[in-house]
């Protein structure tokens, strides 16, 4: 047995269950993906156990995201390769999550507001670099976000999220003024700060997130970001914990038929 095989078989007996379902873990699954990273450089320590319909449950719906995390970013990187490749993913496996960017001058002067993006006052508001997102990314992102709860979950809470727990997320565009008000009321109510980062790697700050867990009550919270393309939010507490909203679901829905 090669090196990388021992390591797989060494973690997967220190990590008997899957992280997602409970079941037992036959694989390792990355948290998020690979290839929400540039150059798919991730970061240590979010290398996770999964049985193989865990693992590959996400398909398609996470080279989705992972283009929309780096096509969000705002920081003067350059397109790569690795954009490319994905654009061309998603047209091929999944076109119906590409963006909109036919969007009309009135519809992108009404959202230019709820942004913090100064459009050149001699520059025609049609020419905004502004485009929309199709109804069905709401599907791909619930699902990355379902995962990335778990998955923070099992990493800080030391377990397996319960099936009955109730899970609530909830998204913003970085650049949205409205994610500015919801990092500075939810961000001091989570102490533990994480800043992810690779060993002799620089990979910036692409990936960080406060959170807080209760181990009595099970509940667990967290507020993450992804360089300055979304911010995140996520909720998973047992249902008579339930506060806030009605748009919370069990996670037993996401291990139904696997």
């Amino acid at each position: 047995m090669g090196a990388g095989k021992k390591r797989k078989q060494r973690f997967l007996n220190e990590n008997p269950l899957c992280f997602f379902c409970g079941e037992q873990s036959t694989t390792i699954d990355h948290v998020p993906s690979r290839q929400c990273f540039r150059d798919r450089v991730w970061p240590e320590g979010y290398e996770f156990p999964a049985c193989a319909a865990c693992n590959n449950g996400a398909g398609s719906l996470e080279q989705v995201v992972a283009l929309y995390l780096l096509m969000g970013n705002h920081d003067g990187e350059q397109p790569t390769t690795q954009f490319q490749k994905l654009i061309s993913g998603v047209r091929n496996n999944a076109p119906q999550y590409l963006p909109k960017i036919d969007m009309s001058a009135n519809a992108k002067k009404r959202v230019l507001p709820w942004y913090n993006f100064e459009h050149p006052a001699d520059e025609p508001v049609a020419n905004a670099p502004i485009v929309e997102l199709p109804d069905e990314n709401r599907t791909a992102f619930q699902a990355f976000e379902r995962r990335l709860t778990c998955a923070l979950y099992y990493l800080h809470m030391g377990e397996v999220m319960p099936l009955a727990h109730m899970i609530r997320t909830y998204r913003l565009q970085a650049i949205q003024k409205s994610a500015d008000d919801l990092i500075r009321s939810a961000a001091p109510m989570l102490p533990n700060g994480i800043i992810t980062k690779r060993q002799n790697t620089d990979i910036g700050n692409q990936f960080f997130y406060n959170w807080y867990g209760d181990p009595s009550t099970k509940m667990f919270v967290f507020l993450a970001q992804f360089s300055l393309s979304f911010v995140f939010i996520g909720v998973a507490c047992r249902p008579e914990d339930m506060a806030g909203g009605e748009d919370y679901r069990p996670h037993s829905d996401d291990v139904v038929g696997r």
